[in-house]
């Protein structure tokens, strides 16, 4: 049977911001991706709360969007729970809820420590589980919302030296889909974009120069932007803008049908390989 007109032209965009009236949650938004993002949801319409271990930044972002702050440290399950509490003590409800959150320490397999990895896993995936919990709970009880995860394309490709960093946002890439499933019959979407290289003010490679706090002016000529616009098929470099465009399709009701999926955000740089820096080792060739 057809369903009535009403039920498939449900909204008309041009009325207003996508997130008005809504509620978001940014964790990560003291710098890069998250920033932008908060950014983004507060010029269409959304009441956001930002999160991050670094108070201070947090303060002058939230001050610049009549946002509220909440010092948040993602490993700390207490803590993510802390911030829900926050939100819905501020504003009865959360609709959106974004995690940026991240922390990269390159190694190779053979030199990983038991402490390089317990520190990577408590923020990239034990971190980001705990907060799937508790905001997608949150968001059930209200009646659904959107979840976002920033993951990364090299939990997509195959990259050398960083094995624990894109091991973690694998694993957190299926739990994405995992959570989905679960949370699905309760109106809770999950999904999760997935950068390649994003030039951020915390990056702290060669050729950056800062614009304020999330974003930067890059050389395209810097070895590490020629490198990636050589294997991205749109030959440039991801912008967190773009990444924070996306972050807003996930968040509206512009994607009401789309849940579980894992969308890269990298100009089509999956489509090739990650660059690789210093020398390659030969197949069976002895470590230096």
């Amino acid at each position: 049977m057809a369903l009535p007109k009403s039920d498939l032209i449900r909204n008309d965009w041009s009325t207003g911001p996508l997130l008005d009236g809504k509620v978001a949650v940014v964790l990560g938004a003291s710098s890069g991706i998250g920033w932008c993002i908060a950014e983004r949801f507060a010029a269409q319409g959304a009441q956001v709360v930002v999160a991050a271990r670094r108070r201070e930044e947090l303060e002058k972002l939230a001050s610049s969007i009549d946002g509220l702050a909440v010092p948040c440290d993602i490993s700390r399950d207490e803590d993510v729970k802390a911030l829900v509490a926050a939100t819905l003590e501020r504003h009865g409800r959360i609709d959106v809820a974004v995690n940026s959150a991240g922390l990269n320490l390159p190694a190779r397999i053979r030199d990983t420590t038991p402490e390089l990895l317990a520190q990577v896993a408590a923020v990239q995936f034990f971190g980001s589980y705990y907060f799937m919990r508790h905001m997608a709970n949150a968001m059930a009880a209200g009646g659904g919302g959107s979840l976002v995860n920033v993951t990364s394309a090299t939990a997509i490709m195959v990259p050398e030296g960083i094995a624990p960093y894109a091991g973690c946002k694998a694993g957190i890439n299926f739990v994405t889909k995992i959570a989905a499933a679960e949370y699905g019959p309760e109106q809770v979407r999950v999904n999760a974009l997935a950068p390649s290289f994003v030039p951020t003010a915390m990056n702290g490679f060669g050729g950056m120069k800062p614009v304020d706090g999330c974003r930067v002016e890059i050389d395209e000529d810097t070895p590490i932007a020629s490198a990636f616009i050589e294997e991205t098929a749109l030959r440039r470099v991801t912008t967190v803008d773009e990444c924070a465009d996306v972050a807003l399709f996930l968040a509206s009701d512009l994607s009401s049908s789309i849940t579980g999926q894992i969308l890269p955000v990298d100009g089509g740089n999956h489509l090739g390989r990650l660059p690789t820096f210093g020398p390659r080792k030969r197949r069976g060739e002895s470590p230096a």
